[in-house]
């Protein structure tokens, strides 16, 4: 196995972390492998480390080349570490990190050969916030803007398909009052709408224009989506509405709705376990339907060449 870093910005703030598995897997012969680029949440703020290495390790010992994406945010430096205010960055308001992902697939496209990869199988996973990046990827992957900034193609930016877990879909909350925001939100909502928007006070269009439900298209890739009703921090009503509008639009989409679990559960073990309520046994069943869920689109037989 290699690790391997790419940068995705001049500037240090967006780094492509690559887990590539050696490709011969016997003498003389090697097998092409799908890959997954995990896109870790983080409310657009920081990165939760749970939801990254940890994850591809785990794709990549179901035969993944295995990838973390850690694009662009908005605190730089916790408070905790600055002794005061935590350090942001101004400029990492979205659509930054999509830029951040198409540069990264941009990446696995180019070493394809080398790496021994299917580029017919190159999907994108995200959590929370990283969920609703990898949805927005889904839905603007041929963005004539952001593909220039990203120096890649339609062809290089579109996954095969995406997985969204505990997704963020829209930023409604950042609209609401603060007696409709869950209690752990409210010290750090406004840091979010800041992150997101540049500003406290987003504009009703500002918002639409970032909801995964308004923007879904009938030649957006297939989508697996995981969530849990008791999820407090995203409503999982907005998932049920998002995977309303991929059926309308007749995306292929498969869909698991834990009855039990709070948000931020990753693997739902003591792989990615933080604390104890990380571990939910009957919800770590995601990883075995999803990985199923992929194989639907692969070739029959076995793909392996000299």
């Amino acid at each position: 196995m290699q690790y391997l870093e790419f940068p995705l910005r001049d500037d240090g703030t967006a780094t492509l972390c690559a887990y590539v598995l050696d490709p011969a897997i016997r003498l003389q012969r090697k097998k092409k492998r799908p890959a997954m680029l995990v896109c870790p949440g983080g409310a657009y703020l920081t990165l939760a480390t749970k939801e990254g290495e940890p994850v591809a390790a785990r794709w990549m010992g179901l035969g993944y080349q295995s990838f973390v994406v850690r694009y662009k945010h908005y605190v730089v430096r916790r408070a905790e570490e600055t002794g005061g205010d935590p350090e942001v960055d101004e400029a990492s308001r979205v659509p930054e990190q999509l830029v951040d992902l198409m540069k990264a697939m941009r990446i696995v496209h180019e070493h394809a050969r080398e790496w021994d990869i299917d580029e017919s199988r190159v999907f994108c996973m995200g959590f929370s916030a990283g969920a609703h990046l990898a949805g927005s990827l889904a839905e603007r992957f041929d963005d004539p803007q952001l593909l220039a900034r990203a120096g890649a193609t339609a062809g290089q930016a579109r996954p095969a398909g995406v997985v969204m877990g505990y997704p963020m879909i829209s930023a409604r909350p950042l609209l609401r009052g603060a007696d409709e925001v869950p209690e752990q939100m409210l010290p750090t909502l406004g840091m979010i709408s800041r992150g997101i928007f540049g500003t406290d006070a987003p504009t009703p269009e500002q918002v639409e224009d970032i909801d995964l439900r308004l923007h879904v298209r009938e030649d957006m890739p297939r989508v697996f989506v995981w969530h849990t009703t008791q999820d407090v921090v995203v409503d999982p009503c907005d998932t049920l509405a998002f995977v309303a509008a991929l059926q309308a639009a007749r995306v292929p989409c498969e869909l698991h709705l834990y009855e039990r679990g709070p948000h931020g559960t990753s693997l739902c073990d003591a792989t990615s376990a933080a604390v104890e309520d990380d571990v939910w046994p009957d919800n770590a069943a995601w990883v075995e339907a999803c990985r199923r869920w992929l194989e639907l689109g692969a070739p029959e037989g076995d793909y392996s060449h000299e």
